[in-house]
């Protein structure tokens, strides 16, 4: 996923966010390290899960163990929509209807789910 698209994402949720009244900052710069873990990640801080968890559809998925550092490369480099990830990875919230259908049907299992999206990018 190149920076451009999370640049641009960003840009477009920071405006649907103000649009719906959410956030009254102009200066985006300055709402990104509040919202996101960096400026080339679409992981979430808690704040911004608060917040976007007001205007999107999201869904919650447990997780049994730690991801590990692959599993977070593959959600950093892969998944093209925002997503909250806890320090303790206790669960992970996906801000998009298709990657939470296409996680429910590997049975909610997520390191499954991230395995075969590494997989299908490996190639």
């Amino acid at each position: 996923m190149s920076n451009d698209h999370i640049k641009e994402l960003k840009e477009f949720i920071f405006k649907q966010l103000h649009d719906a009244e959410l956030i009254i900052a102009v200066d985006y710069s300055k709402l990104d390290p509040v919202i996101f873990q960096s400026p080339i990640s679409l992981r979430l801080r808690k704040a911004g899960y608060l917040i976007l968890s007001k205007l999107y559809d999201h869904e919650k998925f447990p997780l049994e163990s730690k991801l590990n550092g692959r599993e977070l490369l593959t959600l950093k480099n892969h998944v093209g929509w925002p997503y909250y990830l806890p320090v303790d990875h206790s669960y992970i919230v996906l801000f998009t209807i298709k990657e939470s259908f296409l996680l429910k049907l590997q049975g909610g299992n997520v390191k499954k789910w991230l395995q075969q999206i590494y997989n299908k990018n490996s190639k």
